[in-house]
């Protein structure tokens, strides 16, 4: 693959044009490929510090959307972290992981013939075909305090599954190794995606879904599900379809105005249109983002790493877009998203209290941040009248 990127990279520059930390400091899709081909193998070691560290890349697909020549420079990214023995490859380092506790558990849960918790409400068939998968819900409610339950994600999911006539199988599977991929550690993404492939076939799971946009992208991508016959899906593709809400619930509606943030997982499938048309069928007032769908930008911390002012500061631009928009909500389908941005609009709440004057810091995010399915399920929970 190295010697493929090698030969069609023409150094013309675009993907460095469109890459979210090109903003915030001097990292280069562009040098990168041209330095690290230019060097020797010796030299490789070098690419893993600075601002033009393999470490600082967000895999967030601009560069390869963009580029003429289709040049994978998020795969060669993810090999370099990747490879060598045993898969240990260029493993990331404790001081770059934002939430090491993430880690830790996914590597945990090797050790025990365990999957995640499962305890969500709503109406299941042990014999159904779909299979909903919630992720690691329950861990970010433990460990994640940014003023977000997550736990009703899983729940709302269920709900609006029930909704639209299916009653699923929630599956317990362990963590897919999104975090654990991206961080280097190829050895424990290979065990985690093995028990889950066994699991999900001994099952007889046709069609798994995912309310998590990294979930979905890893089990699609990385596992090769399709080859055993099983579709992964996420919600908002069936939402989309199926989803139905009355004319008098679509007039109450559309007092609200709201936006949609594309995660980056969503990208390499480019799964933008499920989402905008399950929040357009709500009636709901929507609004576009200025950099939306191919041209949409990262959240700002990828693989639980670089939690810094970079990142900070790409949040803050994502959420500056939001209020530029005079929107009521901003909506996102991946709970890593939902994280780091509920986490800026909580950090400048909190320090707007501690100066105890309503200033124009703290009300600078003054719009709700939710999950595509607890919006959704929230509508419909509403009165009536």
């Amino acid at each position: 693959m190295n010697e493929e990127i090698s030969r069609l990279c023409y150094q013309c520059g675009e993907c460095t044009g469109v890459c979210p930390m090109r903003r915030v400091s001097k990292f280069s899709p562009r040098s990168f490929v041209y330095n690290f081909f230019a060097s020797s193998d010796s030299e490789h070691a070098s690419f893993n510090i600075g601002e033009q560290s393999q470490w600082n890349c967000l895999i967030c697909e601009n560069c390869y959307i963009i580029c003429p020549q289709e040049v994978d420079f998020p795969a060669l990214i993810l090999n370099l972290r990747t490879e060598g023995e045993e898969g240990a490859g260029a493993e990331a380092k404790e001081d770059i992981l934002a939430h090491r506790i993430f880690s830790e558990i996914a590597t945990f849960m090797t050790y025990f013939d365990k999957g995640v918790p499962t305890d969500f409400k709503g109406e299941m068939d042990e014999e159904s075909e779909y299979g909903y998968f919630p992720g690691c819900l329950d861990y970010f409610d433990l460990f994640m305090d940014v003023g977000v339950n997550y736990h009703e994600i899983g729940d709302y999911a269920i709900k609006l599954l029930n909704e639209i006539g299916i009653k699923p199988r929630i599956v317990s599977l362990k963590c897919c190794g999104h975090d654990v991929l991206y961080q280097g550690n190829y050895k424990v993404f290979e065990q985690l995606a093995a028990y889950n492939t066994e699991k999900i076939k001994e099952l007889g799971i046709k069609k798994l879904v995912v309310s998590c946009a990294e979930g979905f992208l890893t089990f699609k991508k990385y596992y090769g599900l399709k080859a055993a016959g099983v579709e992964v899906i996420h919600i908002s593709q069936l939402l989309s379809e199926r989803m139905e809400f009355s004319d008098t619930e679509k007039a109450r509606n559309r007092a609200i105005t709201v936006t949609y943030h594309d995660p980056c997982a969503m990208k390499r499938f480019q799964i933008y249109e499920a989402p905008r048309n399950a929040i357009k069928r709500s009636g709901v007032k929507y609004v576009e983002l200025t950099h939306s769908k191919d041209n949409a930008l990262c959240c700002g911390v990828s693989g639980m790493m670089n939690c810094n002012d970079m990142s900070k500061a790409l949040r803050a631009f994502r959420l500056r877009e939001a209020k530029e928009k005079r929107v009521d909500v901003l909506i996102t389908t991946c709970p890593k998203c939902l994280s780091h941005l509920s986490c800026l609009k909580h950090e400048s709440e909190r320090e707007g209290k501690e100066r105890e004057e309503q200033s124009e810091y703290e009300r600078e995010y003054n719009f709700e941040i939710v999950d595509l399915g607890v919006f959704l399920g929230r509508l419909l929970e509403s009165p009536k009248s």
